[in-house]
């Protein structure tokens, strides 16, 4: 029902009226008070029943979240606070709603540049007028929030052509490449990883789901191409088994068996490299842990980052890899 939807603004007029010391208000000139108000504001003709009003009073006076706990009387037939100083509009939080509300605009802040984040702006920052007493120079939070220099304003164009299944022409340099290519895609998901967004769609030109990196794009036009919907890319199974965004085509998911120091087994049980990371042994030297995945370049990347608390022990395959590369890096320094 309509009235339904104005709810909010109905607990509003009858605030006021339980506040207003000059008038008696019965339930019945409480409906035509209401239904005038909302007549006026809203183009609502039909009115509101008897039932309605006295369950807006019932949830008024009810406890937060869902009401006010408003100190709402009724003697002789006549609806007053019995505190004349009460308003819903003053109703102040208590401490656990004050810190909830406040780890939550902490939280959505670090999404500046998303789509539709102008309107979650506007609503965090009348939460932020009107409940929240935070002193700007006392800070005992921070989230890693670093934008990307590049590529980072493309982020809602791409947004809504997905939602609006729109072709798109993506000029693209990527960092080895000697010039801009530019591909015919059809978007279909967004990804963050690292700081870095992705985008995954169907690029015409060569028939393959492909991602590319958002600081690598320099431009983006429309396309009168007919889009092909979603039948490709799963997002659930192309993640299920990699670290990161790449997956290389033609290598199998593999089980990787992993050697970890003694001091770093606590840091990798606390923060896995991948989902499927089972502790397969504790020994006195080190601890063994097993992955099934596709031993892709982040996978390769998060191994070398751990240096030498770590040492690949099978497949062979991935061992060389590593032992090549550390090859190379002492190569460097010697």
């Amino acid at each position: 029902m309509a009235t339904n939807k104005n709810a909010s603004f109905r607990y509003r007029v009858l605030n006021d009226c339980f506040r207003e010391g000059s008038r008696k208000w019965t339930i019945e000139p409480l409906i035509e008070h209401v239904s005038e108000q909302l007549a006026e504001h809203f183009g609502i003709d039909k009115g509101i029943s008897d039932r309605q009003i006295k369950e807006d009073i019932h949830i008024m006076r009810s406890l937060p979240p869902r009401g006010f706990d408003a100190p709402i009387v009724c003697r002789e037939g006549i609806y007053f606070y019995d505190d004349p100083t009460f308003s819903i509009d003053k109703k102040s939080l208590n401490t656990d709603d004050v810190r909830s509300l406040t780890e939550a605009v902490s939280l959505l802040r670090q999404f500046r540049g998303l789509p539709h984040f102008e309107e979650i702006e506007a609503i965090l920052t009348k939460i932020e007028g009107k409940t929240l007493t935070n002193d700007p120079n006392e800070t005992i939070i921070s989230f890693e929030n670093a934008p990307l220099t590049r590529g980072y304003d493309f982020l809602p164009q791409l947004y809504q052509a997905i939602r609006n299944e729109q072709v798109l022409r993506i000029t693209y340099k990527a960092f080895q490449a000697p010039a801009d290519e530019v591909f015919t895609m059809h978007p279909y998901y967004l990804k963050q990883y690292r700081e870095r967004w992705y985008i995954f769609g169907l690029v015409a030109e060569t028939d393959a789901i492909y991602n590319l990196a958002l600081d690598r794009i320099t431009r983006i036009d429309g396309s009168k191409s007919r889009y092909k919907p979603n039948r490709r890319f799963n997002p659930t199974d192309y993640f299920n088994d990699i670290v990161g965004v790449t997956r290389p085509n033609g290598v199998p998911v593999q089980d990787v068996l992993l050697r970890v120091s003694v001091a770093t087994v606590p840091y990798l049980q606390t923060r896995p490299i991948h989902a499927s990371q089972n502790l397969v042994e504790l020994q006195p030297t080190g601890s063994l842990f097993r992955y099934r995945v596709v031993p892709n370049y982040e996978f390769t990347a998060e191994i070398l980052r751990l240096g030498e608390a770590v040492e690949v022990i099978e497949p062979i395959g991935l061992r060389e890899v590593i032992a090549g590369k550390a090859k190379k890096l002492v190569s460097v320094y010697t």
